[in-house]
């Protein structure tokens, strides 16, 4: 008796921590998929993403997305039943975590390469920015590391350059 109230009070306790009192996960709406559709087309497995409004780690801020496992985490304050409805930067972020779904979805260890990056980034106090490129013409996509694919396909969908995703000579 004892020890179930205990366990219950640490999982009471952890549900309070990581704000899950009330999870949804939930997958991609139509809109959202007609969305990305103008920039990945085809490339991602659209119904096998999933949408969580939990962050992924119990440190994400408020305001960041994260993507390292095929499903786009959100803490419950950024959470949106539909993010096609919401305002353009919001909707750029979604393309940019979705491109981090894409990378997951063809193989790649998203989580261990933007620990990476991520890790690089702060060792370099901050000097290295991974998310920084510069578009060359005969430079192909998967050659970009994983943050910059995604602020590519992000400056895909704001219009900013060509679809080089779409458009790639085989």
């Amino acid at each position: 008796m004892i020890k179930d109230v205990f366990q219950n009070r640490i999982l009471l306790c952890c549900l309070d921590y990581f704000k899950i009192w009330s999870l949804h996960v939930r997958p991609l709406t139509n809109n959202e998929i007609a969305l990305a559709s103008t920039v990945f087309g085809n490339l991602i497995d659209y119904q096998q993403v999933r949408i969580w409004n939990t962050p992924f780690l119990p440190w994400q801020p408020i305001g960041m997305f994260m993507a390292p496992i095929g499903a786009i985490f959100v803490n419950p304050e950024n959470y949106s039943l539909d993010y096609a409805q919401e305002s353009q930067i919001y909707q750029a972020v979604f393309i940019h975590e979705l491109t981090h779904v894409l990378q997951f979805q063809q193989g790649n260890s998203v989580l261990m390469k933007g620990a990476i990056l991520q890790t690089a980034y702060y060792l370099s106090l901050k000097c290295y920015n991974p998310y920084a490129y510069t578009l060359k013409k005969h430079k192909a996509f998967t050659d970009y590391n994983i943050e910059q694919q995604g602020d590519i396909a992000r400056d895909i969908f704001l219009g900013k350059i060509p679809n080089i995703l779409l458009n790639q000579k085989k």
